[in-house]
């Protein structure tokens, strides 16, 4: 088997604290997958370290049809990586470690013999050096034949490895019209907008915000306050530095469906500052009862005229008949 082929892995893989805080607030299979996939592509690489470039992830997500978000989590999330931010490049300690045991297991075999363990013993009459002019024996011809295999295994790995990194970096990296052309290739292309346009397209998507609002959890909170949640959104998006990879309405949607998932570290976030914007907003609202039927507004079921004067103060009612606020 050929060195580049495989790395092990342990049994007691999933007794792991991170791994298993992983699949419990994730789709286990799902988030297993990805870390294992994540691994073999790692192993790959000459140094077992490879970029994190959203674009490069983005690819690799829809290489192996995975989310895109789901691969964001399980790389950054769990501590199961070690990220270098400043230069975008992500490794293993995990990886580091097994390959090191292997790698060490490997010269140690070399040095004791190509077929493993030490070379055995043979009389000095069972072979006849050619240096003496003589015919080769059988060893010495098995020897010189498996020089010449492992010169040209090498030489064929150099130039295999060689033609996969530059197929590999061709398909990682594609150029913005031949993704453009995928997405749809039976229409003209598109404009692609800014994420944060695309954002804001999510309040117009009525069926998709409403089944959003039964899967996260937020009950009214999502209801009677989705522009604010989506400011947040927002927010998250320029915390994280997600932006470059939002290039269609689709990429926000599953984005979106993740980070306010029921149960999540991110949704839990979005309920505490929501929490936190409204009771900062609260005392200073006196329209903070009012609500809006069909673009007109109303309080507590009584509805109030356009030129209507402000209200006086946050308890007072439109008298209809009065014309004017009353308690």
């Amino acid at each position: 088997m050929k060195k580049d082929q495989y790395f092990n892995l342990e049994v007691n893989l999933l007794n792991d604290d991170n791994i298993a805080s992983m699949m419990s607030e994730m789709n286990a299979a799902e988030a297993l997958g990805i870390y294992v996939m994540l691994l073999l592509h790692l192993r790959t690489k000459d140094t077992y370290e490879a970029s994190c470039k959203p674009v490069l992830l983005k690819a690799m997500a829809r290489r192996y049809d995975v989310d895109e978000v789901a691969v964001e989590r399980v790389l950054r999330e769990f501590d199961l990586f070690e990220l270098d931010e400043e230069r975008q490049m992500f490794r293993s300690s995990y990886l580091d470690r097994v390959m090191k045991s292997l790698e060490e297991k490997r010269k140690m075999d070399i040095e004791n013999g190509k077929k493993g363990g030490r070379p055995k013993k043979v009389a000095k009459s069972a072979e006849t050096p050619v240096s003496k002019g003589r015919k080769p024996t059988e060893n010495q011809k098995r020897r010189e034949e498996e020089s010449k295999e492992e010169e040209s295994k090498e030489e064929e790995s150099k130039g295999s490895v060689s033609v996969v990194n530059n197929n590999r970096s061709n398909i990682e990296t594609p150029s913005l019209v031949s993704r453009l052309a995928d997405e749809g290739n039976h229409g003209p292309l598109q404009p692609v907008l800014p994420w944060e346009k695309l954002v804001d397209q999510l309040s117009t998507f009525q069926s998709y915000m409403e089944l959003a609002g039964q899967h996260s959890g937020l009950g009214k909170l999502f209801v009677d306050h989705q522009e604010l949640i989506l400011e947040i959104f927002k927010k998250h998006i320029r915390l994280y530095d997600k932006g470059a990879g939002l290039l269609f309405p689709e990429d926000v949607k599953r984005y979106f469906s993740n980070y306010i998932a029921a149960g999540s570290v991110t949704c839990r976030t979005l309920r505490e500052t929501l929490l936190k914007e409204l009771e900062n907003t609260v005392d200073k609202d006196v329209n903070r009862f009012e609500s809006v039927v069909d673009g007109r507004r109303t309080y507590l079921g009584h509805p109030i005229p356009v030129d209507a004067p402000p209200r006086p103060d946050a308890s007072a009612v439109w008298d209809d008949v009065k014309k004017r606020w009353v308690h």
